[in-house]
Parts: structure tokens; C-alpha cells; sequence
């Protein structure tokens, strides 16, 4: 069952750009044909003691897609978000992004390439405020090193990074809470500040496993706009 909002969504896309076939058999946006996929996982396959948790999976996402993985409780929908930010390493197949292969990549290093997420349950930190949660992902885009951090400062990109915090903020409207605990907020709102701290990475890929589990109709029609 899908929220209407998501549907009419899906629709417009279609209608804006159609779907075509690409040679590997995957299809994309008609409108991302003349640039690379973001995504290409091919023939991915994990096994945990013998029992294949997912088998010959393949995927494709273009630059301008949005694409969602459905499935019931139990098909491995998690254990393929775990694949492609390398929490698993694949037993089988391949995983590109934007043209470069994460085989043998840590989970940070992935995310570094471009994929961010959020989780099935919250993976906050929960002794951070909310502003702190997002400015300590930020952290990852750093472009100081050593020298000008000890020697010159970098003032103006802590301050650059911290305006860059309250704007994601707002975009989640969460502007209003950056000061509490994350942990305070009702779920809800939890769930909004682990896709403000993921969007704080500049991901090119941004992937939310199962986003609105759990919501009640007002927090679900509050995550939807």
C-alpha cells in the first residue's frame, strides 16, 4: 500500500520522462539516457551459513529517479540496503556507483563515494542535541587538514558548515528543536532528523529503509511534505 502523495509522484514521473530499457536489461528515466547511473548493482548475492539472504539481485538508478524496493516482511529488502552501503559485504555480483566499484569498501568509505541512509529502527546519537546530530555528519565533508586546523583555524567553514545545518533543519522543520536532546523528540521527528543528518553527507544517492514505519497519519503526511 502506498501513500497517494507517492503515487501521484510515480505518476507524474512516468508521464514526464518515460521509462526505457538500458542493454544490461535494467530500465531508467528516459531523461537520465545521456548520463551514467547513479547505482548499478548487478548479480548481488549474500549467504549467512549456507541460507542465501538474497540471490541474483540486480539494480539500476538513474540520476533523476526515484525508485522504491517492495517487498513483504522477511524478502531481504534491508539485507540489500546492508549490500549497498557495504554493512554486508556481497557474496556475489557487483556494486557501482557513479562508475567506481565499492568492493572491499568500509561503510564509511561508501558513504564518502556518495550513498547515504536511513534505518528500519533510528540510529541516532542520542546524547547530541538535534543541531549536533546533523553538524557531526557534516564533519565527514570537512575540507581542512591539519595544518589549517591547528596553525590557521577554519572558522569560516565551521561557520559555513553550522549555517548549512540550519537549513537542512528547516527543510525538516526542525529549526525549532536544534537545541534538544535527539532523543527528546516524539518519533516522528526522530525520524526526520536521521534524513536531515543523511542529506548532511551531500549524498548522490539517498536511500531511507522503510522511512514512515511506524508513523502514525499525521507524522507520515508531515514526513510526506
Amino acid at each position: 500500500k502506498m501513500n497517494r502523495n507517492v503515487k501521484d509522484l510515480l505518476k507524474e514521473s512516468r508521464s514526464a520522462s518515460p521509462l526505457v530499457p538500458l542493454p544490461s536489461n535494467a530500465f531508467i528515466p528516459e531523461r537520465d539516457l545521456k548520463t551514467s547511473p547513479v547505482l548499478e548493482a548487478v548479480h548481488l548475492g549474500v549467504s549467512f551459513g549456507g541460507l542465501n539472504a538474497v540471490d541474483d539481485f540486480s539494480l539500476v538508478i538513474g540520476r533523476t529517479e526515484i525508485a522504491g524496493l517492495i517487498g513483504p516482511n522477511g524478502a531481504g529488502k534491508t539485507t540489500v540496503f546492508n549490500l549497498l552501503t557495504n554493512v554486508y559485504q556481497p557474496t556475489r555480483g557487483n556494486i557501482m556507483l557513479n562508475g567506481y566499484s565499492t568492493a572491499g569498501k568500509s561503510t564509511a568509505q561508501v558513504n564518502r563515494m556518495g550513498i547515504a541512509r536511513t534505518f528500519q529502527n533510528i540510529r541516532l546519537w542520542k546524547t547530541q542535541t538535534v543541531f549536533d546530530n546533523v553538524l557531526i555528519a557534516k564533519h565527514m565533508r570537512r575540507s581542512s587538514n591539519m595544518f589549517s586546523a591547528t596553525f590557521r583555524g577554519n572558522r569560516k567553514e565551521e561557520a559555513r558548515q553550522r549555517a548549512e545545518v540550519l537549513e537542512l533543519l528547516k527543510v525538516v522543520g526542525l529549526e525549532d528543536v536544534q537545541n534538544e536532546l535527539a532523543t527528546s523528540l516524539p518519533y516522528g521527528k526522530q525520524r526526520r532528523l536521521e534524513i536531515a543528518r543523511a542529506l548532511a553527507t551531500h549524498p548522490k544517492l539517498l536511500m531511507l529503509d522503510e522511512p514512515a514505519a511506524g508513523m502514525n497519519p499525521q507524522e507520515t503526511n508531515e514526513l510526506t511534505e
